[in-house]
């Protein structure tokens, strides 16, 4: 049932950049703030509000700062769990090993606070143009880039038409300015200032620029990379590391701007090594072979709790494991289908086998910490005795999908992984009794294409988890969900649902957006599309010589939101002799 790579190729290379448009833009990845901050100190009313932190927290062990100073210089290795298709914004894929590059050579127009509120970075501000749903923004003045170029209008622009253009790019953004918008969707208001125009109403726009799409770089570089594909291995921003060298499925080396705007920078230079073993990493790291590693995996995350010289940036509440059923075909098509699948699964075995005690189990996107979780939705699961009449019923009505009596599905998993592999035995035994289970292993790359065009029925995946739950409209709404390559991966339209995630974005009314997403999680709930695993925990480990991975601080003072699913900032960063 597994489409040819002649047909998923292309869209092999857009969907990790499409998981990932919204990652840092939330935590997979945005709370909201500026002029209009919405995620302050305002109460959430309501006995219910069980809910104390608006944004992801992280828990650390990281060693305080030493005394005596900061020790300039040095190199930090980092070790990446994967390779990456190409480091331009415009163009590429932009997962967590991306953003850790990516970020320490670009900018993006706005970011995150500790408290999860935006604020201007590369813009000096933000305004919204006459009541409308256009939006102003405004560049700093006298920022150059790598190349010596000045940045002004001309490279938003730029950058925009680059990615509203490119095939699959443009699917992520495609819902607000669709091709046939009839006016700009960018358009130059003078050498400093572009105005956004997309269709809805937003208060919250500027969340939208805090990653991929912010991420600026000189318009002779878009153009560059528009007429050669080899210039997206290479990248000029205005950061603070300068990009030197790059080998494919080995390292890229970034060194220090020492004309950076925002100040001194402490390393020399940074090495991002590939090793997609991330136990072995986390071994590594604690011998000292690497200085820096990011993961989710639980025996690299074990690994690290037992090692004395590694210190931790743990951050409980950035994503979420969860099972997906496709809805827009047999037999997911059918909700009795999804609730026998549903009760059938051993929630409990995965969070005690797979998770290992590393992650908390979750029943919806939000973890019970957020304000956004509605503690009355609770994930259905380990009760295999309210599976048997549903598979009976359906069955009797859809022989041509069972045999012998189970309902045959096919089960779609990347690989080859040792604990994906855990995780497909786990699941099948507790489907068997109730399902033919053909289980399939195809490579991540492959996995994700055939999510993106519809050609699976149940796989394993991890999403969600933003700052901002504004950044999740883009995974559950209908107009992601009809197309060849969908990213509402489920491919379930609920017009309600729709209604709902406009009005809590045009409203700066914490309460009622609180209220909005809890009665979000309940639709979801009923629709039996998803069935919610754990809460990922996305770890940053360093080794103990390694300074000051958190606090980061933005050229403009405001402390940085510390661990955005993993993806960090290492200008502050120091090693230690």
């Amino acid at each position: 049932m597994s489409p040819s790579i002649s047909r998923v190729g292309r869209a092999g290379r857009l969907v990790a950049a499409l998981l990932a448009l919204a990652l840092p833009a939330g935590a997979c990845g945005g709370g909201d703030g500026g002029a209009t901050d919405d995620t302050g100190d305002e109460d959430v009313t309501g006995d219910d509000a069980e809910g104390t932190a608006v944004v992801p927290t992280v828990t650390t062990s990281e060693a305080p700062v030493l005394e005596g100073g900061i020790t300039p210089g040095g190199t930090l290795r980092v070790g990446l769990g994967a390779e990456v298709d190409g480091l331009n914004p415009g163009a590429n894929s932009m997962a967590t090993s991306t953003y850790l590059i990516d970020f320490t050579m670009l900018e993006p127009l706005a970011y995150f606070d500790a408290e999860g509120n935006w604020f201007p970075w590369l813009a000096e501000s933000f305004e919204k143009h006459e009541g409308g749903p256009s939006w102003r923004v405004k560049l700093r003045e006298g920022i150059t880039f790598h190349d010596g170029s000045d940045l002004d209008a001309d490279d938003v622009i730029a950058l925009f038409n680059a990615q509203i253009k490119d095939p699959l790019i443009s699917l992520a953004i495609q819902p607000s300015y669709p091709f046939s918008f009839e006016g700009p969707a960018i358009e130059k208001i003078d050498d400093l200032t572009v105005q956004f125009n997309p269709l809805g109403q937003s208060e919250h726009f500027p969340v939208n620029l805090t990653s991929q799409l912010g991420m600026i770089v000189p318009s002779e570089y878009t153009e560059a990379a528009a007429q050669n594909s080899r210039t997206n291995q290479t990248l000029i921003g205005t950061g603070p590391f300068m990009f030197e060298s790059r080998v494919k499925d080995d390292r890229t080396i970034v060194v220090k701007n020492p004309d950076w705007w925002g100040g001194d920078v402490h390393l020399d230079r940074i090495e991002f090594i590939i090793q997609t073993d991330t136990a072995i990493a986390a071994d590594r790291l604690a011998a000292g072979d690497l200085d820096v590693i990011v993961t989710s995996n639980p025996d690299a995350i074990l690994t690290m709790r037992d090692s004395d010289n590694v210190n931790m940036i743990e951050n409980l509440l950035a994503s979420d494991n969860d099972i997906m059923m496709n809805t827009s075909k047999p037999p997911f098509d059918d909700i009795r289908v999804r609730q026998a699948l549903t009760f059938a699964t051993d929630r409990d075995g995965f969070a005690a086998l797979i998770s290992q005690g590393t992650s908390p189990m979750a029943d919806s996107m939000f973890h019970p910490d957020l304000i956004w979780n509605n503690p009355d939705v609770i994930q259905e699961g380990n009760s295999p005795e309210l599976v048997q009449p549903l598979v009976d019923a359906y069955c009797g009505e859809v022989p041509d999908d069972c045999t012998d009596g189970k309902v045959d599905i096919e089960f779609m998993h990347s690989g080859p992984s040792v604990v994906q592999t855990r995780v497909a035995d786990l699941l099948t035994a507790g489907w068997g009794e109730f399902f033919n289970v053909s289980v399939v292993e195809v490579l991540q790359a492959d996995l994700i294409s055939n999510v993106a065009i519809g050609e699976w029925q149940v796989v394993t995946w991890r999403q969600f988890g933003s700052i901002d739950p504004d950044n999740e409209v883009i995974w559950l709404q209908c107009a992601t969900a009809d197309k060849f390559i969908a990213l509402n991966w489920v491919r379930y339209c609920d017009e309600s649902r729709d209604a709902l995630m406009q009005e809590q974005r045009q409203t700066t009314d914490l309460d009622r957006r609180v209220e909005i997403w809890r009665e979000i999680q309940v639709d979801i709930q009923e629709s039996y599309a998803y069935v919610f695993m754990t809460h990922a925990n996305w770890t940053i480990g360093s080794h103990e010589r390694v300074q000051n991975i958190c606090p980061q601080l933005a050229p403009t003072g405001e402390e940085i939101f510390c661990s955005n699913a993993g993806v960090t900032f290492f200008h502050d960063t120091w090693i230690s002799e």
